[in-house]
């Protein structure tokens, strides 16, 4: 006799299902081909979003994933990501999406476009030197090599000496500062003291005639954590696949490129297939 399951059924199974964590290889939301028994899983998912093309699935975990949650609902459904039992990473199949704020880029598949809409903090800190003369400009060569592999509060910093000596230092600096990146600048009275000037967007950090260190330690108090926040957005046939991502610190280093690797999309019509091939009425 063949057996029919109702979407209704299945969510109800799926309040119970959400809250447990899938493992890879039980079938759950894994981009491997399914083999053997078609998991309810697979089932609710292309019931939930009939139309979609696509379905998120799972690669592998990364380190620093403490768990996978599957979940489905009538509409939508997908995986959630946690640490600590806090979700920083939600992938989600929908009919439709809304990209109207979200800048177009390259999904790297010839029938599904991609949008982003993100706000981040990179890790790395940016320190432009802006030398006002010859003599500050070989001071400021100096000091980079001395402060060669100095971290702030475990990042990376970055220098960078802006040799541009013939225009204005005002100007150079307000570039700088445009690309978020901090200024020191250095003078003849600066290499003779030993000390740099500090200009920042953050109002707080700013000061005159801080020797290297203390202007290191004045970034490190003030400065903003690493966070990556936003939407992706994967629009194809039928469907929409959005990244939600709210990471932070060392999760955010690397949310990014894990989410590239390890998140990928299923085709929906083969899960279908699968489930009617194994008895079910899907609709």
């Amino acid at each position: 006799m063949k057996r029919h399951t109702t979407l209704l059924v299945l969510l109800l199974f799926a309040v119970a299902a959400s809250s447990c964590s899938s493992n890879l290889g039980l079938g759950e939301a894994d981009c491997s081909p399914p083999s053997g028994d078609v998991s309810s899983s697979n089932i609710m998912t292309v019931q939930a979003v009939p139309t979609a093309k696509y379905t998120p699935c799972l690669n592998e975990l990364r380190l620093g994933w403490d768990s996978v949650e599957w979940f489905a609902e009538r509409g939508r459904s997908g995986i959630k990501i946690t640490d600590d039992f806090e979700p920083f990473l939600t992938a989600t199949v929908t009919e439709t999406c809304d990209v109207s704020e979200a800048v177009a880029g390259d999904s790297g598949f010839p029938d599904i476009q991609r949008f982003e809409d993100i706000e981040s903090q990179p890790a790395r800190i940016e320190i432009v030197i802006v030398p006002s003369g010859k003599q500050p400009l070989a001071a400021a060569r100096l000091l980079v090599e001395e402060l060669d592999g100095a971290q702030i509060d475990d990042r990376p910093v970055a220098y960078t000496v802006d040799g541009a000596i013939n225009d204005p230092v005002s100007s150079r600096s307000e570039l700088a500062l445009s690309r978020g990146a901090y200024v020191w600048i250095i003078d003849e009275l600066d290499v003779e003291e030993g000390t740099v000037q500090l200009r920042s967007n953050i109002a707080a950090t700013a000061g005159r005639n801080l020797e290297p260190d203390d202007a290191l330690d004045r970034i490190e108090d003030t400065a903003p954590g690493v966070f990556y926040r936003g939407s992706w957005f994967f629009t194809f046939e039928g469907g929409c696949i959005t990244y939600e991502f709210d990471a932070n610190g060392i999760l955010a280093e690397t949310v990014a490129a894990d989410a590239d690797d390890a998140l990928g999309f299923y085709p929906a019509g083969e899960l279908r297939q699968g489930a009617r091939d194994a008895g079910f009425d899907i609709g």
